[in-house]
């Protein structure tokens, strides 16, 4: 489906990349990962041959680093963008510092990445960028997570308008509308009942299928929890 082409899957440490990766391996890309820390993405890398570059995405001279780290190697056909964070709580009672780390950690690293790699996609007239809103974005209100909803909200409406500004570039925001199933979640809520969560094997194999999509496109893909 994506045989040989250049996939850039950031946050490559994570829980969701732990998924994303093997899964575009399969569909036959040829991946390069990125994370702050090496050791986190390392074995990862090993797995599927892929070639990893650390960066913290906050900066933008790092992301467009990357950016020319990958075209050294090949043209960078599509992005998955995972970096992001989450925070809940009192608007009234949130530090301002708050405002800070959410807009940098979900809103600064897309703009970040976008300004580094469209370029090379818009000058081919052809790629793939893929970034992870939530369900508050997408239903408009998150109350008790107020600052998250709005870093998610404008990751979300910064790729819809793009989508109608960069000729052959395809865009994607995916909205999980509930809890992932992963390590770390399932340690923060022991109590929890994981099967209403979201399988992130679920999410990488829609965000492949969006990749490589013939005869039309995928804008916004919301994931709901199973029944």
């Amino acid at each position: 489906m994506l045989q040989g082409k250049a996939f850039l899957i950031t946050g490559a440490g994570g829980a969701l990349s732990r998924a994303l990766i093997p899964a575009f391996h399969q569909a036959g890309a040829r991946l390069f990962l990125s994370d702050p820390r090496p050791e986190r993405m390392a074995e990862r890398a090993q797995a599927v041959g892929a070639k990893t570059f650390v960066a913290d995405l906050t900066r933008l001279e790092e992301a467009e680093a990357l950016a020319r780290f990958v075209e050294r190697e090949a043209p960078l056909y599509g992005v998955v963008h995972t970096v992001g964070g989450f925070a809940a709580g009192r608007f009234l009672d949130t530090d301002p510092g708050l405002y800070d780390w959410m807009l940098d950690l979900n809103l600064r690293t897309t703009f970040n990445l976008l300004k580094a790699v469209l370029p090379y996609m818009a000058k081919r007239g052809e790629g793939f960028f893929a970034a992870f809103a939530a369900g508050p974005a997408w239903t408009g209100a998150g109350p008790g997570r107020a600052l998250y909803t709005a870093a998610k909200t404008a990751l979300a409406s910064l790729l819809r308008s793009l989508q109608g500004e960069v000729e052959g570039v395809r865009f994607l925001v995916v909205y999980p509308m509930g809890t992932l199933d992963t390590e770390a979640n399932r340690k923060a809520m022991p109590e929890a009942d994981f099967s209403r969560w979201i399988a992130p094997e679920l999410v990488a194999k829609v965000v492949v299928e969006a990749a490589g999509a013939k005869g039309g496109r995928l804008l916004e893909l919301p994931i709901y929890p199973p029944l």
